[in-house]
């Protein structure tokens, strides 16, 4: 028996298509512009899909009504080969009155992506280049967990078990006020930074650039003095691995758990805190490989406990 196929503007074709942006969109490191540009697609269609969830017709641009036809499955006698769904704009206001839970902040939120997103294909701008992760992503799977919670479904459904669980982490620590109170601790470790002397502070950070190799963790800007120093996670994701340039690149998505600053002497433990303070933003650890020794241990496996064998010809 023949499956039908799901009208395209019905909420499981969007959230199918969502589903494929996510594969994609977690395929690229964190810090890959292209990580941005996929979820904003994501997005899109995750939105599109809520509204659908009520009515595929509250899509329908209602300029013609020939769209409204199309929305209900039928045709009219003009035949509009060209249906036209409203614009995302729209999309997010009605959405504020069918969803209880998507509010205001959300709302705005989805509307700046949206609006990254359109600057990336429509402009020369580069809007996801050099965004950090702790500017969207916590914000980004609250507003995802909202509209799929609409849908009957999780975040589960469209990014996984692996990306839910760490989607979760970010969207409580945006709810943790309690952690806000760490830029108390930074504003007490500046004062202190900013009373040592030019030289003294110049000594100490260029310490503290040496010692924070990237082989011991992600380095990034000290939020009380400013000097390069290092965070520290635990995996938030699947991990994949390519091949490239004659060496296996293994990738792993790092969620921050610690933070801490030689130069003077800042130290930060809990996501929650570290994202309050800015420094929130998952990270990819990337290790390169000599296939060799990444399949060596395969090879042993395989092979260990078989005899020589020299009498083929």
């Amino acid at each position: 028996m023949a499956t039908k196929t799901p009208h395209e503007w019905s909420s499981e074709a969007l959230t199918t298509k969502a589903t494929r942006y996510a594969e994609l969109m977690l395929e690229q490191p964190r810090d890959d512009w292209q990580f941005g540009f996929w979820s904003a697609l994501c997005l899109e269609m995750i939105l599109r899909g809520a509204v659908a969830h009520v009515s595929p017709a509250l899509l329908a641009d209602a300029k013609d009504w020939n769209n409204v036809l199309f929305a209900l499955g039928k045709k009219g006698h003009a035949g509009k080969l060209s249906p036209k769904s409203i614009d995302a704009t729209e999309v997010i206001s009605r959405l504020e009155s069918l969803v209880a839970d998507f509010n205001r902040e959300l709302a705005n939120f989805c509307a700046l992506h949206l609006q990254r997103r359109n600057g990336e294909l429509h402009s020369g701008a580069l809007p996801f280049d050099g965004l950090n992760t702790s500017a969207w992503l916590p914000q980004f799977y609250a507003a995802c967990s909202v509209l799929l919670a609409a849908q009957d479904m999780s975040l589960d459904n469209v990014f996984g078990p692996d990306e839910a669980k760490t989607a979760s982490t970010l969207i409580e620590a945006i709810k943790d006020e309690a952690a806000k109170a760490v830029k108390g601790t930074i504003n007490a470790h500046k004062t202190i930074w900013d009373e040592k002397s030019a030289e003294e502070r110049e000594k100490l950070a260029k310490q503290s650039e040496t010692t924070a190799s990237r082989a011991l963790g992600h380095r990034a800007n000290c939020p009380s003095c400013g000097s390069v120093a290092l965070l520290h996670g635990s995996s938030a994701g699947t991990e994949s691995s390519t091949y490239k340039d004659g060496l296996i690149v293994t990738r792993q998505p790092m969620l921050p758990s610690s933070f801490e600053c030689s130069a003077c002497g800042l130290k930060i433990i809990g996501y929650s805190k570290l994202s309050a303070c800015g420094l929130g933003g998952t990270f990819t650890s990337t290790s390169y490989t000599d296939p060799i020794d990444y399949f060596e241990d395969d090879f042993r496996d395989r092979y260990s406990g078989m005899e020589e064998d020299n009498n083929e010809p």
